[in-house]
């Protein structure tokens, strides 16, 4: 065998073939996420709940790491019951805060696809330790705080049910989440989300919404997923809003 085909040969079983590059990613993205959980509602019961978020993401990218900016644009709610809405004031949404997130792009032998690991956000509280620490129970603890500046502690949601009873709740929140993408190319970036949540009712405007209900994920893990569609540099979260069925259409 020549010299030079031998040495190739022997530098291919030591090293492997060259890998194939990352898809490259930087830049802005809309992103859609629909959480979807079993929820036991005040005076009614179980209902099948959807949470969705709407953000602008901006994503930075080094070889395979990346840092995305989650910014958010709306909140919305979709409930499989006619008699419980849940309402997110413009404030909830306004002070939700931006955060930044780690991921990365994972070669999976065919392809590639974006992991996001889980990320923890606590509302309406300070926690030393955000994914630990117990949340708080009382409207006076000094980790309390008016986070969507309405007066009231920890963030305002409002709460319909059937038709009448209606008011605000007063919580802290932890939720987590965790993205896998199933779907990447240089437009469109799909998947599905793990994802939890824990809730601490502080008070209320109506005394029969003040109790604490309970909430788990939907177990078909299908019902829980994202999407991310690239858009143009200066895109704004308005724009995003306005065009998101177009967006966010597959």
């Amino acid at each position: 065998m020549p010299r030079k085909l031998s040495l190739l040969v022997v530098g291919v079983v030591m090293l492997g073939w060259p890998r194939a590059q990352p898809p490259e990613i930087s830049g802005p993205w809309a992103h859609l996420q629909v959480m979807s959980s079993i929820t036991n509602a005040p005076v009614i019961g179980t209902v099948n709940l959807k949470t969705i978020t709407i953000l602008r993401l901006e994503v930075t990218q080094r070889g395979t790491d990346l840092s995305i900016v989650f910014e958010p644009c709306a909140v919305e709610s979709e409930s499989s019951s006619p008699f419980f809405r849940v309402i997110f004031p413009e404030a909830f949404v306004k002070y939700m805060g931006v955060d930044t997130k780690p991921a990365r792009l994972e070669s999976t032998g065919g392809g590639w696809q974006l992991f996001q690991p889980r990320y923890t956000i606590v509302r309406g509280a300070r926690l030393q330790n955000p994914d630990k620490d117990p949340l708080p129970t009382d409207p006076n603890d000094p980790r309390v705080f008016d986070q969507d500046r309405d007066g009231k502690p920890g963030v305002t949601i409002r709460v319909n049910v059937l038709g009448f009873i209606e008011g605000e709740i007063y919580i802290v929140q932890r939720d987590w989440n965790s993205l896998r993408s199933t779907i990447i190319n240089p437009m469109i970036i799909d998947g599905l989300m793990e994802w939890g949540s824990e809730q601490v009712v502080l008070g209320a405007s109506n005394p029969l919404l003040a109790g604490q209900a309970e909430s788990s994920p939907d177990p078909k893990k299908e019902n829980s997923y994202f999407r991310t569609t690239r858009i143009e540099p200066n895109t704004t979260c308005e724009q995003i809003l306005k065009n998101r069925d177009k967006l966010f259409a597959r």
